[in-house]
């Protein structure tokens, strides 16, 4: 592994906790501003939080473990973050990079976040990784690449959780344009989380409409779109309209 280096994040009242990152790392840097100085996951600006917050609740009273999704789980920030702003919940942080991982699994020690060393896609499998140039923020997986990585689909992360104690939270998605695979099928997963937030990436490949298949894919569904700042805040109404 390369040098590696480490801040000390306050992650609660008097609690603090060290993050890991490698200093010559122009994506581990720039992911530490997003999530923790930018707080580019912070849900306190949108109205419809409130609602989200309540079912969040309700379920935790039920006794469910709030599920949240981490895919691009990178090293960790984000999965990290929403382990301590949601407590009770169980982060499943997924991450094809090996190199990545090795930084991911360090920051989730001992907390209730499950690494998954593999790419999410719309069906389980094999892919390849390449990088393209963009730091170690910028992986993307597809037909050729300079090794092969493995492919897992969200219906098959929920057929290893016991769903009666698992309640879908939040699903967050930064995956560099594998979105296009991701909701070319079987994405009724979609409708289960009453929040998705997602990067679209029509912007990194242009002329593809990488962006379409999620588009169509979400229409299907009653959710509210809000931006904030490059992510695409997905409120499902079908969810939350109960807790208004």
């Amino acid at each position: 592994m390369a040098a590696v280096e480490k801040i000390e994040l306050a992650v609660g009242e008097g609690s603090k906790r060290d993050f890991f990152y490698r200093p010559e790392s122009v994506g581990d840097k720039g992911v530490i501003q997003q999530i923790f100085q930018n707080q580019d996951y912070e849900l306190g600006h949108f109205r419809l939080t409130e609602r989200l917050m309540k079912l969040g609740e309700t379920e935790s009273r039920r006794g469910r473990e709030l599920l949240i999704i981490d895919a691009g789980a990178n090293i960790g920030a984000a999965a990290l973050y929403f382990s301590f702003r949601f407590s009770g919940s169980k982060v499943i942080a997924i991450e094809p990079e090996r190199k990545n991982c090795e930084l991911l699994r360090m920051n989730c020690a001992g907390l209730n976040i499950a690494v998954v060393e593999a790419a999410l896609g719309c069906e389980a499998g094999k892919s390849f990784l390449s990088d393209p140039g963009l730091s170690d923020w910028g992986f993307r997986t597809g037909d050729t690449g300079e090794y092969e990585v493995d492919v897992v689909s969200v219906d098959q992360l929920f057929d290893t959780l016991d769903e009666e104690k698992a309640a879908p939270f939040i699903c967050k998605i930064d995956i560099e344009g594998g979105e296009a695979n991701l909701f070319k099928r079987n994405y009724s997963w979609l409708e289960r989380f009453p929040l998705v937030i997602i990067e679209l990436h029509d912007w990194l490949l242009p002329g593809e409409g990488n962006s379409r298949n999620f588009l169509k894919a979400a229409l299907e569904f009653d959710f509210d779109f809000v931006y904030r700042g490059e992510n695409l805040f997905c409120f499902n109404n079908s969810l939350l309209k109960k807790y208004a």
